[in-house]
């Protein structure tokens, strides 16, 4: 039997590289496109056995190529699975119906579109490789294989790799607040001492932060050194470089990192891109139980990165907590007067998540002129480009109540 095909269509090459890497270690024939209409033609050419569809996308989005795929007597049994920015019950429920066999929420690890795949198609390692689980079971996520799943709460160590002080201090500043302990080397040089084959795993670095400005590539050649030690096969890179070095950003995503940083470094995001980049559960920061109430408490200051993977990681949290037997839930908005994107990307799917499962919600607020307009501030700002796929919990209302205290709210169930 012939290797499985699978075709990618994304118009992101970061998201190519990704799902590369993660099938490097499998017997698979990968195939690629960068839009739907391109993603057609390679369709038709190579008859792959699964396609990973992404709905954004230009010249043709995922949902008309699925749409023509169907359409299609010669390709309409081929399976999809879309890859998505949100999962929102509307988007997802428009998708299905179409019928596409799975979908996976952006950002996602390589172990989540191989777990998919090996649902649909038979991954078999490649000679000499290692499976990432026994053959007859789905490949397990690398972070849940054979021990607990990694936490923000976690002690983790940060390896910076940077020449100038100052950015290893903003590094640290920003991470003070997880508890996280940032180890720091002038250059790549230096930074090998960290990444020795003698270095005992429990004591090599669980991330590394490199700048990118290092002459003749220099921290691509420490990440190829990195990846040679067993324990630091799968930790993420992070690059650091200012927002113009647009090749050594391509280069570094190209190889394989998880991401870049750019330089001025938005102190905001520091932390939580470091735990996007991990995969780490970020719920603990947020969620809380008060008796039989559970707390999610919203800080003013939420960054973008961090309001995106709250919205995403609560579609699991708020359906867990009715799975437990809860019925009662509290949002947190103490402090917030300026309910910007992140605010609003993060209330609006949190409610919208307990209203699906039938969790009873209430929000808490020190801003008491403010907040009970959040209906129009949502309605209003679900027009912008990146809350449009967003569904509104709020519609038809004008105001809500926003109550003083917890115990306000856990009164007024």
């Amino acid at each position: 039997m012939s290797a499985p095909k699978i075709l990618s269509v994304d118009d992101s090459r970061m998201i190519h590289t990704l799902i590369n890497k993660g099938f490097s270690s499998y017997d698979v024939q990968m195939v690629f496109a960068s839009n739907g209409a391109e993603g057609l033609e390679v369709a038709a050419r190579e008859k792959p056995d699964v396609i990973l569809l992404d709905v954004t996308m230009p010249v043709m989005d995922g949902v008309e190529c699925l749409s023509k795929l169907k359409a299609d007597a010669a390709l309409k049994d081929i399976p999809v699975i879309m890859l998505t920015a949100e999962a929102g019950k509307e988007n997802v429920l428009k998708i299905a119906k179409m019928g596409v066999r799975d979908y996976i929420v952006k950002p996602f690890s390589e172990a989540a579109v191989i777990d998919r795949v090996s649902r649909i198609v038979d991954l078999k390692p490649k000679s000499g490789a290692a499976p990432a689980a026994p053959a007859a079971a789905p490949v397990a996520p690398v972070a849940t294989a054979n021990k607990k799943a990694r936490v923000v709460t976690d002690a983790l160590k940060v390896l910076v790799v940077d020449e100038h002080p100052a950015i290893i201090e903003s590094i640290q500043k920003a991470i003070d607040k997880r508890g996280w302990k940032v180890v720091s080397c002038p250059s790549p040089e230096a930074a090998q001492a960290q990444v020795a084959g003698n270095v005992p795993a429990e004591e090599t670095p669980d991330i590394v932060m490199i700048s990118l400005a290092y002459p003749n590539k220099a921290a691509l050649k420490f990440f190829a050194i990195a990846r040679s030690h067993p324990a630091l096969k799968n930790i993420p890179f992070l690059g650091l470089c200012v927002k113009t070095a647009t090749f050594e950003q391509n280069d570094a995503k190209d190889v394989g990192f998880a991401g870049v940083l750019t330089k001025p470094l938005d102190a905001s995001e520091i932390a939580d891109r470091i735990a996007r980049a991990m995969d780490l559960d970020i719920t603990p920061v947020f969620y809380s139980a008060e008796g039989d109430v559970q707390m999610v408490t919203i800080p003013p200051d939420l960054s973008e990165v961090g309001s995106i993977d709250l919205a995403r990681q609560s579609r699991t949290k708020v359906p867990d907590f009715v799975n437990a037997g809860h019925s009662k839930l509290i949002i947190d908005l103490t402090g917030v007067s300026d309910v910007k994107v992140p605010i609003i990307r993060a209330v609006t799917s949190i409610v919208q998540e307990c209203e699906n499962v039938g969790l009873q919600w209430r929000i808490v607020g020190s801003d008491l002129d403010n907040l009970p307009n959040l209906p129009t501030i949502v309605e209003t700002n679900l027009k912008i480009a990146s809350l449009k796929s967003l569904p509104n919990p709020f519609k038809g209302k004008n105001t809500i109540d926003i109550h003083p205290t917890r115990a306000a709210a856990s009164a007024s169930f």
